[in-house]
């Protein structure tokens, strides 16, 4: 075959690529990706079956699209698998394609997003699929923590690709997707009754029940719509030493006040502060985008930007915490202490649940765990005290002994072993109970408490609060800290 004759074969076999941009993935592809960005790699490469006896017809690609592109102007690795082949199952070749996708990304310092939807691996290669598989798995345990790691699950996940998926800093399920450590066919025979997929492993177990999915899509273009979102959070690796991106423009006043935020203290004694509310006041713009909203509900965990910089905020939604809680704010600072992205804390917690079933579980390990996560982070942490801050909770909660960077309190804050009118009863038992009025001594009991006691200016006296601060200076006073805190890092305007 002569050179023309080669050209003019290769373009129709591009031709014959280009006319299947309507199979799912490749619509993935550009729903994700900035137009006519997106770069394929391996677009030829083929399995080779184990067996001839149980061979199938090979396909280019093998099941899964790789490569890289732009996602609003910022290089983002891919890899996509196609359900159309093979039900999607991954066979060494198809696995290999992704590990090499993995591998470019962490030499580039870009992102690596990975699509999901699979019959798992491809029984026909036998334990050449296994190795593949642990091959996936080996390059996301490399790639974790070095650069970010978002999985969208688009169909079935079973199995290996499981742990593939578990590995991501965000998960981000369809709602009609499936994620399971044993597919549901394996399940309906070990159980010994019907099982459909749509029973076990949905998207909205894992939103709510285990927290594997930080987010659930009503599609595909949706899934794609909110990695989009999460990329535009995660600052952009600028070389070896850790550097700081701050946008160009910042969308709001760094030295905006609010009112509401003195409104919102004042309400305190009688109802518990609205931490959400509190974190939008105080972030740019009142932008605010929640993670995993819907586990560990007691517990905040979002990405924001003040003064045009991303920051993660941290908070206590409920003044108990809970193991599942706990395991959400761990998870998230590593993420933000992994990539650059200085910590804020909103404490109002007077301890954590209370309970027989409390005991019983794995809930202080978890709270161990989120103390391990804060002290070892290396980025900037400031603490704001915009509540009761109590006991176990206030020292899990970034305080000033795991190492916080600058604590704030508004003078509405408690802080305490013990919550005041608990407190009182401990202490005063005797004495509320031998006067004429128990009911009269019992309040002023815990008004002494409060004032001698909880005081947050007791706690400023000792040097574990840095200052008290008016809830409404609390944006500018949270942005000036930042800034100072900065100034010993590499700081890059976008």
């Amino acid at each position: 075959m002569g050179s023309l004759d080669k050209v003019s074969s290769f373009k129709k076999e591009m031709e014959k690529r280009t006319t299947k941009s309507n199979v799912p993935c490749r619509q993935r592809v550009t729903s994700l990706f900035d137009a006519d960005s997106f770069v394929e790699i391996d677009g030829l490469v083929r399995s080779v079956s184990a067996s001839p006896a149980f061979a199938r017809e090979p396909v280019d690609g093998d099941g899964v699209v790789t490569g890289y592109g732009t996602v609003d102007g910022r290089l983002v690795f891919g890899a996509f698998q196609d359900e159309t082949v093979y039900g999607g199952s991954m066979g060494r070749a198809h696995a290999e394609k992704i590990v090499k996708a993995i591998l470019l990304a962490i030499d580039a310092g870009a992102p690596f997003v990975y699509s999901l939807a699979s019959g798992g691996a491809r029984i026909e290669e036998g334990v050449e699929a296994l190795e593949g598989m642990g091959h996936l798995i080996a390059s996301l345990c490399e790639a974790k923590y070095v650069i970010p790691l978002l999985c969208i699950i688009n169909g079935h996940c079973p199995g290996g690709l499981s742990l593939a998926a578990a590995k991501a800093d965000f998960v981000v399920m369809t709602d009609a997707s499936g994620l399971y450590i044993n597919s549901p066919v394996v399940t309906a025979n070990h159980e010994g009754k019907s099982i459909k997929p749509s029973d076990i492993g949905t998207a909205k177990s894992h939103q709510t029940k285990t927290g594997l999915a930080s987010f659930v899509a009503e599609n595909d273009d949706e899934a794609c719509s909110v990695v989009r979102t999460i990329l535009s959070y995660i600052p952009v690796e600028t070389g070896d030493e850790m550097t700081f991106i701050r946008a160009a423009e910042a969308m709001d006043d760094m030295n905006r006040e609010s009112e509401a935020l003195n409104q919102m203290a004042e309400k305190s004694d009688e109802q518990p502060v609205d931490v959400f509310a509190v974190a939008k006041e105080i972030v740019d713009s009142g932008d605010l985008y929640p993670i995993a909203s819907s586990f560990g509900d007691d517990s905040l965990t979002a990405l924001a930007r003040l003064d045009g910089m991303t920051v993660g905020m941290i908070g206590n939604l409920s003044t108990r915490m809970s193991l599942e809680g706990a395991k959400k704010l761990t998870k998230f600072v590593r993420f933000c202490d992994a990539f650059m992205i200085p910590i804020i804390s909103l404490t109002n917690a007077e301890g954590f649940a209370i309970g027989l079933d409390v005991e019983d579980s794995s809930v202080i390990e978890a709270a161990s765990a989120l103390t391990d996560a804060l002290y070892e982070a290396d980025v900037p942490r400031i603490g704001l005290l915009v509540g009761k801050a109590i006991g176990t909770s206030y020292l899990t909660m970034n305080s000033k002994m795991l190492s916080a960077d600058v604590v704030y309190a508004w003078p509405t804050a408690e802080v305490a072993v013990m919550s005041s009118d608990t407190a009182a009863m401990v202490l005063f038992t005797e004495k509320i109970n031998a006067s004429d009025n128990p009911t009269e001594m019992r309040a002023k009991m815990i008004a002494d408490y409060k004032s001698e006691i909880s005081d947050p200016t007791v706690s400023a006296h000792l040097g574990q609060i840095d200052e008290i601060i008016l809830p409404s200076a609390s944006r500018p006073r949270i942005i000036s800290a930042l800034d100072m805190l900065l100034a010993s890092y590499p700081l890059e305007e976008n």
